[in-house]
């Protein structure tokens, strides 16, 4: 498979991405990777302003006790909480793959969602090992 190097606006987040993926800036900060035809991944960071008194590990803390999570690390040393939700309407069944990241006076909120119907599907299987890739990968 090849791959692309992303690096964000801001210049503080990088990752490599499958070069099958398509990448848009939906709103400001927001990052969406996707192809017609599996789930799309959004990764959105965030620079606290004025953040002397944010402690990052109390932070991942919470949201992992929020959502019955688990706090890893990727293979920077980069802690962050990993869980997973749903999200159920009328016309969506989805099962949303979730990764917080925090460190220093940065947040970065990372989603991998999918049709739930499709989840054992061999290629959504396959694009969820390579969002996981981007995961253990990513640099911050």
């Amino acid at each position: 498979m090849n791959y692309k190097q992303f690096i964000s606006n801001q210049e503080w987040i990088h990752f490599n991405y499958p070069s099958n993926l398509i990448n848009v800036e939906e709103d400001e900060s927001t990052y969406l990777f996707y192809t017609e035809d599996t789930g799309s991944f959004r990764i959105t960071p965030l620079k606290l302003e004025g953040s002397a008194n944010f402690d990052a590990e109390q932070y991942l803390s919470d949201i992992c006790n929020e959502n019955d999570g688990e706090i890893l690390e990727n293979q920077q040393n980069i802690s962050y909480v990993f869980y997973i939700s749903k999200s159920v309407d009328e016309d969506e069944d989805l099962t949303i793959f979730n990764w917080i990241f925090a460190i220093e006076d940065k947040i970065v909120y990372c989603s991998y969602t999918i049709d739930t119907e499709t989840e054992n599907e061999t290629e959504i299987t396959d694009e969820k090992k390579e969002i996981e890739k981007i995961i253990s990968s990513l640099k911050i």
